[in-house]
């Protein structure tokens, strides 16, 4: 969405074809969030595009945002910090 006009610039659909209800997390131009759907995929998004970088199934749902620090991204899920 753009800051100054509110217009939406893209959306995208979890392509687990389940939900996200986690908060989403920004840095260095890269948008990171999980999905809902049981194995827990995270998804690394371009902030100008909306196109899928990559993903990765943490074996678990995932319900809370995640950090990034030096290049690493620590997210809980299920019983597990991966």
């Amino acid at each position: 969405m753009d800051a100054k006009s509110s217009e939406i610039l893209w959306s995208i659909m979890d392509p687990s074809n389940s939900r996200v209800s986690s908060p989403v997390t920004i840095a260095n131009g890269v948008l990171f969030v999980g999905s809902t759907y049981k194995q827990g995929p995270i998804y690394s998004i371009d902030v100008k595009n909306g196109r899928i970088l990559w993903s990765y199934e943490t074996g678990a749902t995932v319900y809370d945002g995640m950090s990034v620090s030096n290049g690493c991204i620590y997210v809980g899920n299920g019983y597990k910090v991966n």
